[in-house]
């Protein structure tokens, strides 16, 4: 704009100058010079307004820039014009929010990497410290041989309960963590609770419990046979352990419209009513269920591995009842 006013100047200049060599007459001579001059100021005057303008939206687009890197959504142009400045705006606006719920995620999944390394600290501290203590007393060369025999029974169990723990911390900190990708294939739910409960079956023998499965047909869902499987292991593992001898266990499989339906119902000890919203949550351990083997963790993979298939688990259970957990996996 600089370069277009000195060249209006000069031109101006050439024309006032061509008017005075050729004796113009001093009317026409003013007249032309008062339109140059009033020409040259009304320029000059929309140079400032235009200047001044380019800096208001500066300012605001500055000021929007700043309300972006400090996470806010402040709006400086108005929503309703539908003008260039707004459409970036909205997009700077969109941008922050996106950040804003990365930068949650971030903060969730550090939480939470940071709640796994303590719970299994917490886990693993107990058995290390049996296995230290017994250790020490086995070197002892004054032990009885009846005593050392005992202490290695004991070092032995501990060492089957810690490799169980670390396979069970491990299943629990990959799916927590995304590392497995779940094989979710059309596949018939019943041979898949089958092969869990011929899993189960050697332990249930062992305190007479009797398994009875029900299934009317051949129920075809979407499921990762492996893990849906360990899901179920898991239910009639706790099924077995808190039912008496000589007690029993029916797993009920039905279809319906958009699930197919697994029931496994004990009639063991049972979940008191406020504990049932709790019995899903890593390393939870009933105050019922303290004598019983165990850390917590069982439930908790039960819940993880149905629900990232699309499915949903429900319990019922009275005190002295038993229990009945129902799983239900997506049809498709």
């Amino acid at each position: 704009m600089i370069a277009a006013l000195v060249i209006f100047v000069l031109i101006s200049g050439s024309f006032i100058s061509f008017l005075v060599v050729t004796n113009a007459n001093s009317l026409i001579l003013l007249i032309s010079i008062l339109f140059i001059v009033l020409i040259a100021a009304l320029f000059l005057g929309y140079t400032l307004a235009i200047r001044k303008q380019m800096t208001m939206v500066l300012n605001k687009l500055s000021e929007t820039i700043q309300s972006f890197m400090n996470m806010q959504d402040h709006q400086v142009f108005s929503m309703l014009e539908d003008t260039m400045l707004s459409k970036i705006q909205t997009q700077i606006i969109k941008l922050s929010r996106m950040l804003q719920a990365q930068n949650q995620r971030h903060l969730e999944d550090s939480e939470s990497v940071k709640s796994l390394i303590s719970d299994i600290s917490h886990q693993l501290k107990t058995p290390l410290t049996n296995l230290n203590m017994y250790y020490n007393m086995l070197i002892d060369s004054n032990l009885s041989a009846d005593k050392r025999s005992e202490f290695t029974q004991i070092v032995q169990n501990e060492l089957i309960h810690l490799n169980w723990l670390m396979e069970s911390l491990i299943k629990m900190s990959r799916l927590e963590s995304g590392i497995i990708k779940l094989n979710i294939e059309n596949q018939p739910i019943d041979k898949t609770v089958l092969t869990a409960i011929k899993q189960i079956f050697p332990k249930a023998n062992d305190k007479q419990i009797e398994l009875r499965f029900h299934s009317d047909q051949a129920i075809i869902t979407e499921h990762d046979v492996r893990w849906t499987g360990e899901a179920i292991v898991n239910l009639l593992d706790n099924a077995v352990k808190y039912t008496q001898a000589h007690g029993t266990i029916d797993i009920t499989i039905q279809k319906y419209e958009m699930f197919a339906r697994i029931d496994v119902k004990d009639n063991g000890a049972g979940i008191t009513e406020q504990e049932i919203n709790s019995i899903f949550q890593r390393f939870y351990r009933s105050e019922n269920a303290k004598q019983t083997e165990g850390v917590g963790i069982g439930l908790y993979l039960v819940r993880k591995i149905v629900a990232q298939q699309g499915g949903y688990i429900k319990v019922s259970s009275m005190i002295g009842q038993g229990s009945s957990f129902s799983i239900f996996m997506p049809i498709n």
